[in-house]
């Protein structure tokens, strides 16, 4: 019973709204996007520590939030690059998967250095929206599987 409930509770990390980012970090100049950096490398995280049963042959999504966001500060592109690097890897990998993966990271890193002024930001935001709904697919998928199990298990 017990154990029921904490499969309930339990969570494989934070459905987003990407254009909510967008529209927010352009009101606050930028600042919202930081925040959701961190929020982003704090659910790659908590997904780490809640999925590693179910997907413990996966690539892992273990990160160090905080120390992303120094990275992010001092060195911008390696953020990104371990952010896509991690969620591309942990989605080709799992047994548990969404309808789509999110860019390959060195993609991700050219389509930011490179096309990223040239088209004034709007590629690079197309790709973190792809990499959000990536995400948020393969949370959607965990929450399917758990469902599927909780029913196997009350069924049989």
């Amino acid at each position: 019973m017990l154990v029921d409930i904490m499969i309930n509770i339990q969570s494989y990390g934070s459905i987003r709204k990407y254009g909510r980012v967008v529209f927010f970090s352009l009101l606050t100049f930028g600042i919202y996007y930081f925040f959701y950096l961190f929020w982003l490398f704090r659910d790659l995280d908590e997904h780490f520590k809640r999925a590693f049963e179910v997907e413990a042959e996966s690539y892992p999504t273990k990160i160090n939030p905080p120390t992303m966001i120094i990275f992010l500060i001092l060195f911008p592109i390696y953020p990104i690059y371990v952010k896509y690097q991690l969620l591309h890897e942990h989605i080709a990998t799992s047994n548990i998967r969404g309808k789509e993966n999110c860019t390959v990271a060195y993609e991700a890193v050219v389509v930011f250095l490179v096309f990223g002024i040239c088209t004034l930001g709007v590629l690079p935001i197309i790709h973190e929206h792809r990499w959000q709904k990536a995400f948020n697919d393969h949370i959607l998928a965990h929450k399917k599987h758990a469902k599927r199990k909780r029913r196997k298990k009350r069924d049989g």
